[in-house]
């Protein structure tokens, strides 16, 4: 019987034995080594700025966002702000519909009422193409009555709008909703709703100027000026909108008839080269509130158990931590050694700790509402502005966020597994066995496409057309929240994250087969697989392949801290192990103890193997089936060499019991207690897990 050291990435064929590595091989090795830490520290960093930088209770703090009422702040109605600023007749609040109306009166009240608002910055964004600019919502004319040559008005537009859409991303794809013929502005709601199109959001622009001097009748004035943006924006007809902020400077020309009182803006263009100042304004919700403590408790729950985890965790019993305080004491400031143990990552918490996963899900799904938003306001300038790093970090940390739902998603189907289908032994549910990454690089594969999931909505509402109230009044057509601009994208988003974690699961599977087979014939290995909700399997252990079981070596400061994070960071099925694969294995050591038995007599150095059998009472059925010869001969290599035979090394096993609590086994039945572990760890010894 061959057997040899594998990893996840080893390509060599089984039962060929271990091959020198080559140049190429150790060069391979050593770079997705490097790689690996380099999207581990990316990874980490993306999270602290997600926190940070995406944090909108400390936006809010700074303040930053609230100049942009500057034009607002003495205006406390709207007939205020039509007395101040001079509207063209078809684009004032006049003209809106009653949504419209309202929705002017909701931006003024939210400059003066801000207890339930957040006041966000968005970053400067470069205005270099026509794609950024807004300045042509000025070229209109204005009704200036009483203006005096020299004096100083005002200008303001008001529009209302309701946003049809058709199809999304999968229909676009798959159907024929982005080739058939598209809609175009002037088509009424009867006309658009015939060609499939239906509401998707409820929109106000509003456009307000500084001051603008009056000149001369019948004189052309070229001037800069300052347009303040309100773009107030909401998912169902009457819902409180959030606002979109800008301030641009625009470069106008301009005149004035003193016959019809009339001042023409007759072109508006920003000014390439400089900078649109973006800002948004959202509902202030409880949950947007709990969501950034409940990420800031995730991150120091991981940094504190990771920090107790870089030491050798005692071996704990189990039954000790009979109430809920220990558990709790036990979770968070386990009993160490201060022996250096580096057994696990600190990605590897953050990725398949139950507690961390689940509560940063939860705390983002609370949050998405306003993250959706922001995200795509914020893409939506950046993209044609051209690269700046801080907006990118932030917008990447923003995707990355979906990671933790693809995880989440992994270990609720374990979890509904073990319940839904019934199951006696650990690793007969092979369904189980394929929800597991065998690399932390794979995790990372499976948020690629979704880091461009504002792309991928904005493509599924491409096939778009505003409807305003210069076509037809709007009071009549109203935007239903399950069709609205998000909701209507979240089944062909949902689709595309199922997809793509599916097809990351099955390349990880082919391109690792050989190690998760090897993996899946050792009971710690099915622990992870089979037995628990941990849906990551890269422990960094050499693996031995002796056909019909494998053997795993592990030092006993390694063991320790891993049984602590099974007892505290996983939830454990407590699946017995398979009583046929335990007389397979047991028959194979005998058979391998046999072997040794003649190669001492002849004074050839054996090959050791040694013995086990299934050490607990619930299976004691499974010995039963087992010669007495076999066992009796097991239990002869157990307890020692016999003269003309080389030393055994002891195999163990771990297993479950029925509760879910972890036990370590000998060859000989006996439970490894807790005193025996601790002089391993202080001689630094090893355990040979089959």
């Amino acid at each position: 019987m061959k057997a040899h050291s594998v990893a996840p990435s080893s390509t060599h064929d089984q039962g060929k034995g271990l091959l020198a590595p080559t140049a190429a091989t150790i060069l391979l090795s050593s770079f997705g080594k490097y790689a690996t830490i380099a999207l581990g520290g990316f990874c980490a960093s993306l999270v602290a700025v997600d926190i940070i930088g995406n944090n909108w209770e400390f936006n809010k703090f700074v303040g930053d966002a609230k100049h942009f009422f500057t034009p607002l702040l003495n205006i406390n109605t709207t007939d205020d702000l039509i007395s101040k600023f001079n509207f063209p007749a078809a684009s004032s609040p006049l003209s809106a519909s009653n949504v419209g109306r309202w929705m002017v009166q909701t931006v003024v009240d939210q400059v003066h009422h801000d207890n339930h608002l957040y006041h966000l910055t968005m970053s400067q964004h470069l205005i270099q193409d026509p794609t950024n600019d807004v300045c042509g919502a000025l070229a209109k004319t204005y009704i200036v009555t009483n203006a005096i040559v020299g004096s100083v008005v005002h200008l303001g537009t008001v529009q209302d709008q309701i946003t049809f859409i058709r199809g999304n991303t999968l229909t676009h794809l798959f159907g024929s909703t982005k080739t058939d013929p598209q809609a175009s502005a002037g088509d009424n709601a009867t006309t658009l709703t015939a060609m499939g199109y239906v509401p998707g959001r409820v929109g106000l622009d509003m456009h307000l100027t500084t001051s603008v001097q009056v000149p001369p009748p019948g004189q052309s004035i070229a001037a800069n000026v300052t347009m303040y943006t309100f773009y107030a924006k909401a998912f169902c007809s009457g819902c409180n909108p959030g606002t979109e902020l800008g301030m641009d400077t625009c470069a106008v020309v301009y005149s004035y008839n003193d016959t019809t009182n009339a001042l023409v803006v007759r072109s508006s263009q920003a000014i390439y080269g400089m900078y649109h100042v973006l800002g948004f304004t959202f509902q202030k919700r409880l949950g947007a509130g709990l969501s950034i403590g409940i990420r800031i408790l995730c991150l120091t729950f991981a940094v504190v158990t990771f920090g107790a985890s870089q030491k050798t965790v005692r071996w704990t019993d189990p039954l000790s931590l009979d109430s809920w305080n220990k558990r709790l004491l036990h979770l968070l400031i386990p009993p160490i050694y201060r022996h250096s143990n580096h057994a696990l990552q600190f990605l590897y918490f953050y990725f398949n700790s139950d507690l961390i996963v689940l509560f940063y899900s939860a705390a983002i799904l609370m949050d998405e509402d306003i993250a959706m938003v922001y995200a795509r306001v914020m893409h939506r300038w950046a993209k044609p502005a051209g690269f700046n790093i801080w907006t990118n970090l932030r917008l990447w940390a923003l995707g990355l966020r979906w990671l933790w739902f693809n995880l989440a998603l992994l270990k609720l189907l374990k979890y509904l597994l073990h319940f839904v289908v019934a199951t006696r032994y650990s690793g007969a549910n092979k369904v189980m066995g394929l929800l597991n990454f065998s690399q932390i690089p794979y995790v990372y594969l499976t948020v690629c496409v979704l880091m461009a999931r504002t792309d991928y909505i904005e493509h599924g509402n491409s096939v778009r057309v505003d409807l305003t109230s210069a076509t037809q009044d709007l009071d009549t057509v109203y935007v239903v929240f399950g069709d609205s601009w998000y909701i209507r994208a979240l089944p062909s988003l949902l689709a595309l994250m199922f997809a793509n974690l599916v097809a990351v699961l099955a390349i990880d599977r082919f391109v690792s087969r050989r190690w998760w087979r090897i993996v899946a014939k050792n009971t710690l290995g099915r622990q992870f697989l089979f037995n628990s909700t941990s849906i990551l399997s890269d422990l960094q252990l050499p693996m031995d392949d002796g056909g019909v079981y494998s053997t795993a070596t592990v030092k006993a400061r390694t063991l320790c801290t891993l049984h602590w994070f099974f007892t505290s960071h996983l939830t454990c099925f407590g699946l017995p192990e398979d009583p046929a694969l335990i007389r397979k294995l047991t028959s194979s050591k005998v058979a391998t103890s046999r072997t040794s038995h003649s190669k001492g007599q002849s004074k050839m150095k054996p090959k050791v193997e040694s013995t086990s059998v299934v050490p607990f009472a619930e299976v004691a059925s499974m010995l039963l089936a087992i010669p007495e010869a076999d066992l009796e001969e097991v239990k002869l290599q157990s307890n020692g060499p016999t003269q003309g035979t080389a030393p055994v090394e002891t195999i163990h096993l771990l297993v479950q019991d029925d509760e879910g609590h972890m036990h370590l086994f000998d060859s000989a039945k006996r439970e490894v207690q807790s005193l025996s572990v601790e002089v391993k760890i202080l001689n630094d010894s090893i355990f040979r897990i089959a």
